[in-house]
């Protein structure tokens, strides 16, 4: 009896069950692999923001990150505001060297109605964050956080840093995976075109 049992778990129908159920596991958990952040290489850029083209406008994936109170906020806190979300991480040497840059180029673009967004990967971010910009003397330059690097991988983008520049309904209009030269001469005026 127990022999008939297993033999009847065994029919057609149940195995194509969960063969079917096995498939689906296996694509469901497919996209959730990441792809591990890496810092751009010389072939990456730097480049002139007026080198970058606009795009037509896309809607993005929710994007979440922290402020520096653990606040979580999201782009629909920007909408209204043209702006430039703006990915980095202490260990990525090219963030690095283009930061300094953007963080001069920062309070003029606020005065010109664009939001600078920039979000640290760092998964200790709130803890290491603040000192790192202080010894770059970049502490009143604020970073928001994303402990967690779930903004790169909602972007299926791993290179750092990354750059995207969003219309007043936060939507992508133009996007850069590499560094950018914000101190190019004519950078702001470039920037204010393609956010126009």
């Amino acid at each position: 009896m127990p022999q008939r049992d297993i033999r009847s778990q065994l029919t057609a129908p149940s195995l194509c069950r969960r063969t079917v159920l096995i498939m689906a596991g296996t694509l469901i958990a497919a996209p959730m692999a990441r792809k591990p952040l890496r810092a751009a290489t010389a072939t990456d850029g730097p480049v002139s923001p007026a080198q970058i083209l606009a795009h037509a406008a896309q809607i993005l994936p929710p994007l979440t990150f922290a402020d520096s109170n653990g606040n979580e906020l999201d782009l629909a806190s920007f909408r209204g505001q043209p702006a430039i979300l703006h990915l980095w991480a202490t260990w990525c040497g090219p963030c690095v060297t283009e930061l300094p840059a953007l963080a001069a180029l920062a309070p003029k673009l606020r005065q010109d109605g664009i939001a600078v967004i920039p979000v640290a990967l760092d998964h200790r971010g709130p803890e290491k964050v603040p000192p790192f910009l202080a010894r770059l003397n970049l502490s009143t330059f604020t970073s928001f956080y994303d402990t967690r690097a779930g903004t790169a991988a909602a972007l299926e983008e791993p290179t750092l840093p990354l750059t995207l520049f969003l219309n007043r309904e936060a939507q992508e209009i133009a996007r850069h995976p590499g560094p950018v030269r914000w101190d190019d001469p004519g950078a702001e005026a470039s920037i204010r075109h393609l956010l126009a």
